[in-house]
């Protein structure tokens, strides 16, 4: 007898590993069955896989009738965020933030060094002398720029190869920073929350709309042509796929091991109910993001974004010529 999913062939076996090893399931005809160390091959047995293969495939189709949001994770084969980028922000975000730490933090990862460098020297800074030192990128952009325009590259290079005909991807990557840079600034002004979190909350905050566009082009396409926003989008996404950009993009960064409070803002920004000033303050920037670069949206939406209008267009100008 051998276990098609783990290939262990004897019914009991002396090792303390395997100790106490049994059948969970088994075809004496075949010499094939599932061992009590796979319980989790059991409902493809059942549905009638035999081999490798069937079983692989089975395992995926309950996969995504029983669990949507981890088939589409596993399918999507994303690459996650530099674990960087996070320590990086961490730093900013205490008390005791040292320049020194995100200089070293930076040098570990050999592409974001380089991209600090690329940055720094950069025409938008209009400095003739070249810099060759993370240190001096550091300086001469600042580290909370410095890292937003890190963050946002990194994010914006994750996705490639969705179809131009159901999104415009400029686009998309705009509403995404304007939302970012509206978090901050309101973050700042209003004493709420942390600029940090919230300006990578409004950079992400619909990246789930991307797994599904990379993975369910067919169906995510009635979404599109309905062209909603906000709530209202987040509804039909249930009523079409079962699950919303929200609660998508929250299981992608819980795969990817981001900290619980970015997890919850973007799984709850598009809950009406909610009353935390944080997800009030990202549904607000969100709204005034939309609006703004499409005044015909229907997305609800606050006017208090305006009283920070300056700042907020000020920083995303400079983001937006540096990173789209």
């Amino acid at each position: 007898m051998i276990c098609i999913s783990c290939g262990r062939t004897h019914r009991y076996i002396a090792s303390s590993i395997d100790q106490g090893m049994h059948w969970l399931r088994s075809d004496e005809t075949t010499g094939l069955g599932i061992c009590s160390f796979c319980e989790v091959s059991v409902s493809a047995w059942d549905q009638g896989a035999r081999d490798v293969r069937t079983l692989a495939e089975t395992q995926l189709t309950t996969k995504r009738e029983t669990d949507l949001p981890g088939w589409l994770i596993e399918n999507a084969k994303l690459a996650s965020l530099p674990h960087v980028l996070i320590e990086i922000y961490k730093e900013l975000e205490s008390d005791t933030a040292g320049i020194e730490r995100m200089i070293e933090l930076i040098e570990t990862d050999p592409s974001l060094t380089a991209r600090s460098l690329q940055l720094g020297n950069s025409a938008y800074y209009g400095s003739s002398k070249q810099i060759t030192q993370v240190a001096d990128a550091l300086l001469r952009v600042g580290p909370f720029d410095l890292w937003a325009l890190l963050i946002s590259t990194e994010v914006k290079s994750l996705f490639f190869g969705i179809r131009p005909d159901l999104i415009d991807m400029n686009s998309f990557w705009r509403h995404s920073l304007l939302t970012a840079c509206a978090c901050r600034k309101l973050s700042e002004a209003k004493g709420i929350g942390s600029p940090g979190d919230l300006f990578i909350a409004g950079l992400i905050h619909d990246v789930g709309k991307l797994v599904f566009l990379q993975q369910l082009p067919i169906e995510y396409a009635e979404v599109i042509e309905a062209h909603t926003f906000g709530d209202a989008c987040c509804q039909l996404e249930e009523q079409i796929i079962g699950i919303n950009h929200a609660e998508m993009g929250a299981r992608l960064f819980e795969s990817w091991g981001f900290p619980d409070n970015l997890i919850q803002l973007t799984e709850n920004h598009h809950q009406e109910d909610m009353t935390q000033k944080e997800v009030l303050l990202l549904r607000s920037a969100n709204g005034f993001s939309r609006h703004y670069l499409e005044p015909k949206s229907d997305e609800p939406y606050s006017t208090e974004a305006e009283d920070e209008i300056g700042p907020i267009l000020a920083l995303y100008e400079r983001l937006t010529e540096l990173v789209l």
